[in-house]
């Protein structure tokens, strides 16, 4: 009996989470979650938002590119455009000095909100990407996303870039980092955005551009770490210039391969072993904003 009420509460728990924490596995980059309030930009060009989760009346007001919002709700109705399905969420933002509220569809929205100063890097999934492999029977298809990076300055639009994901599998979770423009020439900042699994064995793809003095998104080598406890560690990094052993106008990828050993340190660490080691220069042309190197690491 107890193992029966044990089961039915459990049951009932699951219900109530699924009841109050829709999931929509298109939209977990953008690591959002009912219980949460989260502060976004608007991603689409144009965004209408809704008196209502839905699409039945006029637009109540118009937001940009860049704007500030608040998400303070998720909402269990759902629209899929663009081959993405999400839910209409709950917003507050301010317009001519006024607190609003209202709703907009989630891929409307920016993922990580990121900014140096006046300028924001705002970035968005746009739509699917799929790949497909094989023929007849045997295609085989890769879920893949399209991503998009907005420059925004005081609601003007300076550049845009896109790239697309390496898998499903490596886009859980979406986070990104402005920095200097780490001593390379006529670059503003340098921007990196990662796309990543966060579980042992999944990559995690960490995506470079640079934002140059012209105002042009660049794009740079990739990166991609991954790592299984215990068992193996596939590890990649960048030196620029203005990092210890950096050089003018030059990006240094290294990558490390290491296997775990039976052995342990004197703190009860597993000992792993160097299996293969590699570095490539790539080379920063600064008039011509081009980075140039291998075709393939």
């Amino acid at each position: 009996m107890k193992t029966l009420i044990l089961f039915l509460f459990l049951g009932l728990g699951e219900f109530v989470f699924a009841q109050d924490e829709p999931y929509f596995p298109d939209m977990r980059s953008w690591n959002i979650h009912n219980s949460d309030t989260a502060d976004r930009y608007i991603f689409a060009d144009t965004a209408l938002v809704r008196v209502s989760p839905d699409t039945k009346q006029a637009p109540a007001d118009t937001l940009f590119a860049g704007d500030n919002i608040t998400v303070t709700g998720v909402m269990p109705n759902a629209l899929t455009i663009r081959g993405l399905k999400g839910p209409w969420l709950k917003i507050r933002y301010t317009k001519n000095g006024e607190v609003r509220n209202g709703y907009v569809w989630q891929g409307l929205i920016s993922c990580d909100p990121l900014r140096r100063g006046d300028v924001k890097f705002v970035v968005g999934i746009e739509r699917r990407a799929d790949s497909i492999s094989g023929t007849g029977k045997y295609k085989d298809t890769t879920k893949r996303f399209l991503v998009k990076i907005k420059v925004v300055k005081q609601g003007a639009i300076l550049a845009k870039t896109t790239f697309i994901t390496y898998d499903d599998e490596s886009a859980n979770f979406c986070y990104g980092k402005v920095m200097s423009g780490m001593g390379l020439s006529n670059v503003q900042n340098m921007i990196n955005i990662t796309f990543s699994g966060e579980a042992c064995g999944i990559s995690s793809y960490h995506n470079y551009f640079a934002f140059t003095k012209s105002e042009q998104l660049v794009r740079f080598p990739i990166k991609e770490n991954v790592s299984d406890a215990g068992a193996f560690a596939h590890t990649e990094s960048f030196i620029f210039p203005n990092e210890k052993d950096g050089k003018p106008d030059m990006v240094i990828w290294k990558m490390v391969n290491e296997e775990a050993t039976e052995k342990e340190d004197k703190n009860g660490n597993q000992i792993y072993k160097v299996t293969d080691k590699k570095s490539i220069i790539y080379t920063w042309d600064g008039v011509s904003e081009k980075i140039s190197g291998p075709a393939n690491k």
